[in-house]
């Protein structure tokens, strides 16, 4: 679960504009999500529908985008979700996976990954 916060990017599809972000590193989330209106800001369009389990158990549909995101200097394409215009943006496992990023929650901070099972 997250515990800690870090600033992210996110961009457009062409990365012409980008919006700073303060994220919360939540490996309990999958896929990284941020509010709705940046994204629509941006111009990004939902690339898909899914239907997903919260945390507390109860599903929900949402939009899924594949766009730009930047975390200390490394730019990924990585899919984030249309979250809810009162939520904070949540950094999720499958970002971190795509950064070669782990997560250190008591020590609040990411490190690289340097061990890769092929």
């Amino acid at each position: 679960m997250g515990v800690f916060t870090v600033q992210i990017s996110i961009a457009d599809t062409q990365r012409k504009e980008w919006i700073d972000l303060s994220a919360t590193v939540d490996t309990g989330a999958y896929i990284s999500s941020v509010p709705g209106s940046i994204l629509r800001y941006l111009g990004v369009p939902p690339t898909m529908r899914d239907t997903v389990r919260l945390a507390d158990g109860n599903r929900k549909t949402i939009d899924i985008a594949y766009t730009w995101l930047r975390l200390d200097g490394r730019q990924i394409m990585t899919y984030i979700a249309f979250n809810d215009e009162a939520s904070n943006p949540l950094l999720g496992a499958l970002t971190l996976k795509e950064l070669w990023l782990s997560a250190a929650p008591k020590e609040g901070r990411l490190y690289p990954l340097t061990d890769t099972p092929l």
